[in-house]
């Protein structure tokens, strides 16, 4: 008898060891750079320090929609306001960053918000998420796609693209464009928002309060140039 009786301490022992499936969280993400580059670091690092461990997939605009209103995923990395309008139910939405879209042009090329009224025109847009597709739908010039970021930026300096649109905010590195003027445009600024599931409602206060710690030291710690991508 007493042998049984530590043989069953000892299992309730190692089911209390055992990782909890609640401190795992799956996260979809957009194939955006800032995703992987600064995004992910920063969210591991906040649920991390909230005992949480993170894995995270992969997925474009509709998909992730799809994900987060089945409940597949706890939450998304950062996606622009208007997909929140697409979600099901009200879902806890952290603001990241303010998001502006702007429009390069080859130098010897006229760089004025109407490029994007001119039907001849053609304009790169750097991404295939249906978000930015649907962000842009307005313009009037011919419109390409591409998500092969380090890719456009080279075509750009071969002269191989004449106009660009491309998106800035204070999270965001400065692309490296050469011979090229930049003009504003008035499509956004957006809102970039980390959304939690609906179920992790008691998530939100903690994950707000770290954030605003971290973006803070963030930005302060990259400088004045992080103001644009």
């Amino acid at each position: 008898m007493y042998l049984r009786f530590k043989l069953f301490c000892l299992f309730c022992c190692s089911l209390l060891t055992l990782p909890s499936q609640a401190d795992e969280l799956l996260f979809s993400h957009s194939g955006h750079p800032v995703s992987k580059t600064v995004l992910i670091p920063l969210l591991q690092q906040i649920y991390g320090e909230l005992g949480y461990q993170l894995s995270f997939q992969e997925a474009e605009g509709a998909r992730a929609i799809k994900l987060l209103n089945d409940g597949v995923v706890d939450g998304d990395v950062g996606r622009l306001a208007p997909i929140l309008h697409s979600l099901d139910t009200a879902m806890p939405a952290i603001l990241l960053d303010s998001v502006s879209v702007v429009l390069y042009c080859r130098s010897e090329l006229p760089c004025r918000h109407d490029v994007l009224d001119d039907a001849r025109a053609r304009i790169l847009i750097p991404t295939q998420d249906a978000t930015l597709q649907l962000l842009t739908r307005e313009i009037k010039a011919k419109p390409y796609f591409n998500n092969d970021w380090d890719g456009i930026i080279t075509m750009f300096n071969a002269g191989k693209i004449d106009y660009l649109l491309w998106i800035e905010s204070r999270l965001l590195t400065p692309p490296t464009f050469a011979h090229a003027n930049k003009t504003a445009t008035r499509i956004g600024p957006f809102k970039l928002y980390h959304i939690l599931h609906s179920r992790h409602q008691a998530l939100f206060e903690p994950v707000s309060s770290q954030l605003k710690l971290h973006l803070a030291h963030l930005t302060d710690s990259a400088g004045p140039n992080t103001a644009q991508q």
